[in-house]
């Protein structure tokens, strides 16, 4: 069973995020900040990582970059899902090194589709 890690603070997304990929055949972890993201990452090592930009104190961009800094999580793919929609943001989580980066306004079944296109 492939797993996801949903990076989000507002319980409300993580709520229909964990709903989503559950009925979807995933094991979901949840993580509601940047710290407790990382570690759990760095333990569960899930096949994939759906991440807000928008976290609090440790931004989405900030969490990918350390995940990707890390040996233990560098492979891991990480897809952006926020409710930014322009390409500086876009490119901004590129170059922290970010998989993918869908918009919010697309709706869950292409965020499905886009962490399903990235597990190998």
């Amino acid at each position: 069973m492939p797993s996801v890690l949903i990076i989000d603070d507002d319980i409300l997304n993580r709520e229909l995020l964990q709903t989503v990929f559950e009925r979807s055949g995933f094991q979901v972890l949840i993580a509601a900040n940047g710290r407790t993201a990382l570690d759990v990452a760095s333990s569960a090592q899930p096949d994939v990582i759906v991440c807000d930009v928008r976290l609090g104190t440790m931004s989405g961009y900030e969490v990918c970059a350390a995940l990707k800094a890390d040996p233990a999580t560098s492979a891991i793919p990480v897809l952006f899902q926020t409710a930014y929609e322009d390409e500086a943001q876009r490119e901004e989580g590129i170059r922290a090194g970010a998989a993918d980066f869908v918009p919010k306004m697309l709706g869950w079944q292409v965020l499905l589709e886009r962490v399903k296109a990235l597990i190998p």
